[in-house]
């Protein structure tokens, strides 16, 4: 009996020999494929190899930063004492608009958790000139911290 797996891409591979199965109906190994899907049959899930955590803590985060160098460990320290925002973070947030700014500074100087999917990381990160990539990235390496 064959056997398939979805790619990240939306693509199917056959299990048994890795072929990969095109999204063209008049390809016998995609009809092959449609019907073994007709039979009930579900894709194998696609995990991804390294996913990005959801969310960090407000330790892993400030940790992370000072290991990247983008604030001291000392300024990483106040933040988790006391919720000091670091200087590099308080430049980011007095550039963001002014509606924007007093919940960015609640959201950096309060927060226990950060969430990777909120509005505020995203445009955080796009001031500090950060990939929507290099975020998924430090969210990562946070986690194992």
């Amino acid at each position: 009996m064959a056997e398939y797996r979805a790619t990240e891409t939306a693509a199917v591979i056959r299990r048994a020999d890795g072929a990969w199965i095109p999204d063209d109906v008049a390809n016998v190994d995609r009809q092959a494929f449609q019907a073994w899907l007709a039979e009930g049959h579900m894709l194998d899930p696609v995990v991804p190899p390294n996913p990005v955590p959801g969310a960090i803590s407000d330790r892993q985060f400030f940790q992370q930063l000072a290991v990247q160098g983008l604030i001291s460990q000392q300024e990483a320290l106040n933040a988790v004492k006391t919720g000091d925002i670091p200087a590099a973070l308080q430049q980011v947030i007095d550039g963001l608009p002014p509606g924007q700014q007093f919940e960015a500074t609640m959201m950096i100087s309060g927060a226990t958790r950060f969430q990777r999917s909120h509005p505020l990381t995203i445009a955080i990160g796009a001031a500090c000139g950060r990939t929507v990539d290099q975020i998924d990235a430090l969210f990562r390496a946070a986690a194992v911290l």
